[in-house]
């Protein structure tokens, strides 16, 4: 094993020993060299059947890794901590959409206790300063008997050169940019930022969105700002007005000239 700074090829035991005594006997974990997507290979594996214990894959490099609406997530190869995990659900909730956040609001709190001070950008990035350093994708997908299963993938950005960085798109920053967290092995990340997803699925699960909301809002990035709310699926003009919060279902709540809106997760992407 070595720094960040030195990658080396990914150690599945390194991981189990960084989720934690509490998930070590709970979640099965993989570790490989390369994949089309650690999303879609636990996906494809929870539609043929759904798994019988919470499964983390991890990988130094995808081919086609996505974030939300399908837009490519690019890193090259030991650049980015990339890993998902796969969380076999007994029941259905109709909160579920939520749970994109509260797996935010873990990973945000794991890096602020690492010393990495972080915003969350609604839905589902992980910002400092203005910046993309991660972010979430959640799917849920059903076997042949209808048993469901939570994928919630999750990329972090480790190091970016200079062509990395123009191909993003958008402000970006990385680990080996901040202060405090050289030191730390890419699989004390994986098993860290993945123990506190196993913990935030639990917990969402058995009582819901609201442990989480106010967490949330502490963390919501613009948070009482004029924003832009373009809605990427119809290509509407963009809704201007302040953000307020994010609501008990998770919505964004905008109040534009005093008449106060609530978005569904996904449907969204804000530009101040």
């Amino acid at each position: 094993m070595r720094p960040l700074d030195q990658p080396a090829p990914l150690s599945a035991s390194a991981i189990i020993e960084a989720l934690g005594p509490e998930w070590r006997q709970a979640c099965l974990v993989e570790a490989v060299a390369s994949t089309v997507s650690t999303n879609e290979d636990l996906a494809t594996r929870a539609r043929a059947q759904q798994p019988s214990q919470l499964l983390l894959r991890a990988a130094d490099f995808q081919h086609a890794g996505r974030g939300r609406g399908k837009r490519p997530w690019r890193a090259a190869a030991g650049d980015a901590l990339l890993f998902s995990v796969a969380i076999p659900l007994s029941s259905s909730s109709q909160s579920l959409p939520a749970v994109t956040l509260a797996c935010g609001v873990a990973l945000a709190e794991t890096l602020v206790e690492r010393g990495v001070a972080v915003q969350l950008k609604w839905p589902n990035d992980i910002r400092v300063e203005g910046c993309k350093l991660g972010g979430i994708l959640t799917e849920l997908v059903s076997d042949r008997s209808a048993r469901q299963t939570l994928v919630v993938g999750v990329g972090v950005n480790v190091r970016l050169d200079d062509r990395m960085r123009r191909s993003i798109g958008q402000p970006a920053t990385a680990l080996d940019q901040l202060p405090g967290v050289k030191g730390e092995l890419r699989e004390q990340w994986i098993g860290r930022l993945g123990g506190a997803i196993c913990r935030a699925a639990s917990q969402f699960i058995a009582r819901g969105f609201e442990p989480f909301r106010e967490r949330y809002n502490q963390m919501l990035e613009s948070r009482g700002e004029v924003v832009d709310v373009q809605n990427v699926a119809t290509g509407a003009p963009p809704l201007r007005g302040h953000l307020i919060e994010v609501d008990h279902q998770g919505r964004l709540v905008i109040d534009a000239g005093g008449q106060r809106h609530a978005l569904n997760v996904g449907d969204v992407s804000i530009r101040r």
